[in-house]
């Protein structure tokens, strides 16, 4: 069995995927982009995305995994 912090990264990773899959969806139907109320679910989306990105990016941490040459804490970046 997985480990606890490699099973919450897999999760993370998913959930983060689908916000993506999702927002793509909404784009796929969208007919009006000046409709407000596609606004709103766009912006909804969008933070929905944010808040699964931030989730992925901690499990990553917690599992060790550091990429300087694209980590965005480097200082040498």
């Amino acid at each position: 069995m997985a480990d606890k912090t490699i099973i919450a990264l897999r999760e993370a990773a998913a959930s983060y995927a689908e916000a993506v899959r999702t927002t793509q969806r909404f784009f796929d139907r969208l007919e009006d982009s000046a409709d407000p109320s596609a606004l709103v679910e766009y912006a909804t989306l969008v933070e929905r995305e944010k808040e699964a990105e931030q989730v992925r990016l901690e499990a990553i941490e917690a599992a060790g995994f550091e990429v300087p040459s694209i980590d965005e804490s480097d200082p040498d970046n």
